[in-house]
């Protein structure tokens, strides 16, 4: 005799027709997702507290100094390019196909180390490629070990990699720095607003010297920091493809409203910065206050974090929606965990920008 079969009520086959089942399941999947995102922004938060208590670097700028800043309207810190002239020499400590190059940077801090552009070419080929990538890296950022891993599929698309040093980072930092961005991410905010400035200034200039030297296509994009500078450097420069990864959209949001500046505010504090001088300052930093961009919307791409803490979805949405992107990507993750997801985010972003059709000339 063959025994009945017991139906269970959560069997997804009836999950439709018994609102028990209905309930129970949504619950669950509530308390799930409720556990992932208390998951991912506690790191953010432990991020946020390890950062927040490295030493900062010395505050050198003044009140005055602040107030300068405060004054000046979005865009005025991002002037007319110059033209650039590219070094290369072999990077014998990597495998075939690495050069380095430096270049002057093109806004110019005063500090000699500082104002040296260093950066690492990876070749597709034994030969300079047809097409060139620009990657920025992300905050106190040591080496070039991210831009490596992400650059794996732009290289088997047959585009050349760059990656540069942004202000204040890796050979640019002075040698009294305690770390790598010290002297940028820090309480002296003239030095930090006219840093993201910079960046964006040297990497517009790199986009030109490339398309200058014979690329017939050049992309850009950047991770959190390397975000924001390449968002900027979408009003400065038409590139033929644009991504931006957990970008830093609002800097004052993410520095004075998230875990993870906690220790800037309080040496900015200490050194007299009034708040609301700060928030007017970091306008000139934030790109979706900036002149529309001169890369289309079209060929730009945003992925996120649905439970990023320090670069929250907000201010991202709002610079999407701005500038009229339509291709955003949101990924269950946070900050810190936004990694676990690289490997196909950097196959998507290669395969998008392999099937772009050229724009023609950058125009300075």
């Amino acid at each position: 005799m063959s025994s009945i079969p017991q139906l269970n009520i959560c069997d997804p086959r009836y999950l439709r027709n018994d609102p028990r089942c209905f309930a129970k399941n949504t619950t669950a999947l509530h308390r799930r997702a409720a556990c992932m995102r208390a998951l991912h922004q506690g790191l953010d938060r432990l991020n946020g507290w390890l950062v927040a208590r490295r030493p900062q670097a010395p505050v050198v700028s003044t009140r005055a100094d602040l107030q300068e800043l405060a004054a000046l309207d979005p865009g005025a810190l991002h002037g007319p390019l110059e033209r650039i002239e590219l070094a290369f020499t072999p990077d014998y400590l990597s495998k075939p196909g690495a050069d380095r190059f430096t270049f002057r940077s093109a806004a110019p801090s005063g500090d000699p180390d500082n104002d040296k552009v260093h950066g690492i070419r990876w070749r597709a080929g034994p030969e300079r490629g047809d097409a060139a990538v620009i990657m920025l890296h992300g905050g106190f950022a040591a080496s070039f070990m991210a831009e490596k891993l992400f650059a794996q599929p732009f290289l088997a698309a047959g585009m050349d990699v760059f990656a540069i040093a942004l202000p204040w980072h890796m050979e640019r930092a002075p040698a009294a720095s305690a770390y790598s961005g010290q002297y940028l991410l820090g309480g002296d905010v003239p030095r930090l607003v006219r840093g993201f400035a910079q960046g964006t200034q040297d990497a517009a200039v790199l986009a030109a010297a490339l398309r200058g030297s014979g690329y017939s296509r050049v992309f850009a994009g950047g991770i959190s920091l390397g975000g924001n500078i390449a968002a900027q450097l979408a009003r400065l420069a038409e590139l033929d493809g644009l991504y931006m990864l957990i970008p830093a959209a609002d800097p004052h949001v993410t520095i004075w409203q998230t875990p993870i500046g906690a220790g800037i505010v309080r040496a900015a504090r200490l050194a007299g910065f009034a708040d609301d001088h700060v928030a007017r300052a970091m306008r000139l930093i934030t790109p979706r206050l900036l002149e529309p961009p001169r890369t289309k919307a079209a060929r730009m791409v945003i992925v996120h974090g649905e439970h990023d803490l320090l670069c929250p979805p907000g201010p991202i949405s709002a610079l999407a929606e701005d500038w009229n992107i339509r291709n955003v990507r949101r990924l269950p993750a946070g900050h810190r965990t936004f990694g676990l997801h690289i490997f196909k985010v950097r196959r998507m972003l290669a395969e998008f920008m392999r099937n772009l059709a050229p724009i023609g000339g950058l125009k300075p």
